[in-house]
């Protein structure tokens, strides 16, 4: 038996188990009466020496000694009213030794801004507030003049001008720029009508006091 290996087995099993410092004691101490021993398989030694060494009771070294049965860590024979019969476990095979078991893996949270939003989650996480059905109307109106994708867009570039506003947002996709060419009922793109359209034009003839009417 290498002692070394075995007190580094001991405390890679204390990483899974845990026992009283009475009890890792009287481990340690029957080590050293068994090193003393010249590692026998099985040694002798009385209840007196042992909870003498450890300073409790008998009662109390008895309960302790149970424990490390318990755990595999010892073997006992009594004999009586003589000194009972040890033999301790090794420690230096690994099948001997707990597993340490493996720690779950903590999956990262999922941030808020990583989640995928519609406007009106949006709203209620960066513009702050119960959505209410006026703002929510709002919304909805925006994103049928325009689209979800578009309106969350600016809802977006609202948060980082720190113009959290519905009014805002409106008065941005309802611009000219963003509302694109309106189309009459014959689906031909609508273009602006000059005051003057449609009617005839007057040109001077320079010279001859006469006016030239265009058509």
């Amino acid at each position: 038996m290498n002692y070394l290996k075995e007190i580094n087995g001991f405390m890679r099993f204390l990483e899974t188990t845990e026992l009283k410092p009475a009890t890792q004691a009287l481990w340690f101490h029957l080590m050293d009466i068994n090193n003393n021993c010249a590692w026998k398989d099985w040694f002798t030694v009385s209840n007196s020496r042992l909870y003498s060494r450890l300073g409790v009771s008998e009662n109390t070294m008895d309960k302790h000694r149970d424990i490390l049965m318990k755990h595999g860590r010892i073997e006992y024979k009594p004999k009586g009213k003589s000194a009972g019969s040890y033999r301790i476990i090794s420690l230096e095979n690994a099948q001997s030794i707990a597993p340490v078991p493996e720690k779950p893996k903590e999956e990262k949270p999922t941030r808020q801004e990583d989640k995928p939003m519609n406007p009106f989650e949006f709203y209620e996480s960066h513009f702050g507030g119960t959505l209410n059905t006026f703002n929510s109307d709002k919304i909805n109106q925006m994103i049928d003049d325009h689209g979800e994708e578009k309106v969350l867009q600016i809802m977006k570039e609202a948060v980082q001008k720190d113009r959290k506003s519905i009014n805002w947002v409106s008065a941005v996709l309802y611009r000219p720029i963003n509302k694109g060419g309106k189309h009459d009922a014959k689906g031909n793109a609508g273009r602006s009508v000059s005051k003057n359209e449609g009617q005839s034009k007057v040109t001077p003839i320079f010279g001859t006091g006469r006016l030239k009417r265009n058509v």
